[in-house]
């Protein structure tokens, strides 16, 4: 093999080297600026999701501001009543100040409801009373007041054994509300939505 040809291989194998490194470079700036891309879309979907999620927060409250509200004015009644003993105690303050001295027959049974966390038990309460009529009526309008959460089932009123009286049958239901249970729920939202946020910034 002479110089010439000596030489042109020598500029082949130079010039092949150049261009499979031209390859592998052009090969690792693509790969490089498609993970760049990805990144970037990731980051991109991930303060979407973001803005998304914070839009969707404030609507919530915005929407249920009003139940918010409503909530926040019943948590004393709530908190005033959280066992059957507070609730047998509070009927028994109510007739005992609303001098109803005449009572048939009382009757209280405690009700479970475990499918409800919120509200795992109720008092259901069943009375009759026999009084002056005004003190029968002021009575029920006490109890009404006393534990405002109770539902009302059953209100039955005929005549007493003097042409004054009125005899009430009335049976009630007190909704017992687990505090805690529904706290627990909420502090879970919060540390999901904690986590979703923090999940987001670092993508």
């Amino acid at each position: 093999m002479n110089p010439k040809q000596l030489a042109c291989v020598v500029l082949l194998l130079i010039i092949g080297a150049m261009t499979y490194t031209a390859q592998i470079i052009h090969n690792k700036v693509a790969t490089t600026r498609a993970e760049a891309e990805d990144a970037e879309s990731a980051a991109i979907t991930a303060e979407n999701e973001r803005a998304t999620a914070e839009i969707e927060t404030g609507v919530f409250k915005t929407d249920t501001e009003e139940v918010r509200r409503f909530l926040r004015s019943w948590l004393p009644a709530i908190e005033r009543v959280q066992t059957q003993q507070e609730a047998e105690q509070t009927i028994e303050l109510s007739l005992r100040e609303r001098g109803i001295n005449l009572v048939r027959s009382r009757k209280t049974e405690l009700k479970a409801a475990a499918a409800n966390k919120i509200i795992p038990k109720s008092v259901l309460t069943t009375l009759t009373i026999e009084e002056e009529f005004a003190k029968v009526l002021n009575w029920l309008g006490d109890i009404e007041r006393r534990l405002p959460t109770a539902r009302m089932k059953v209100v039955q009123i005929t005549g007493g054994s003097t042409g004054r009286q009125l005899k009430m049958e009335v049976s009630f239901e007190t909704p017992i509300f687990d505090l805690a249970a529904a706290d627990a729920d909420k502090n879970k939202a919060k540390e999901k939505a904690a986590k979703d946020k923090e999940k987001a910034k670092k993508s």
